[in-house]
């Protein structure tokens, strides 16, 4: 049996930003040895205001939308920040102590799919794992 896929549960509108394309570096303040394809997930929270920066209003939450590769984590410094910005959307300033997920591959599902998510990489439970996978298999 293969190894289960971890998850990622990520903001609005990032993950929205993440699934089209448009964002390749996803910042946390943690690492993870972890590589391979990951299940993206939107967590609840809502922030219009964001939201309304990017253009966007009406975005899923609450589930699984599709999945993206997660080929690398790199340590941020101020240089990668300033040149890795239309990369993470962020517009604010450089912060130390985060690192950036570079995201590859991004495929959306045809339905997004309700679930809880969790915090950091996450294996969704099993009763998910069978409806994820065959959710990325008939796009």
């Amino acid at each position: 049996m293969s190894e289960p896929i971890r998850a990622l549960s990520v903001r609005q509108p990032w993950a929205e930003l993440i699934i089209s394309g448009r964002k390749t570096i996803e910042l946390r303040t943690w690492t993870s040895d972890y590589r391979g394809q990951l299940w993206l997930h939107v967590g609840r929270r809502e922030d219009f205001r964001l939201e309304s920066e990017f253009g966007l209003k009406g975005l899923f939450r609450g589930g699984f939308i599709g999945a993206v590769e997660l080929i690398a984590i790199v340590p941020m410094d101020a240089q990668r920040w300033e040149s890795w910005r239309e990369r993470h959307c962020e517009t604010g300033a450089y912060r130390p102590g985060l690192f950036g997920l570079i995201l590859k591959d991004p495929r959306r599902f045809n339905t997004p799919i309700q679930a809880p998510g969790a915090l950091r990489l996450f294996i969704p439970s099993p009763e998910f794992q069978d409806q994820l996978r065959q959710a990325i298999s008939i796009e």
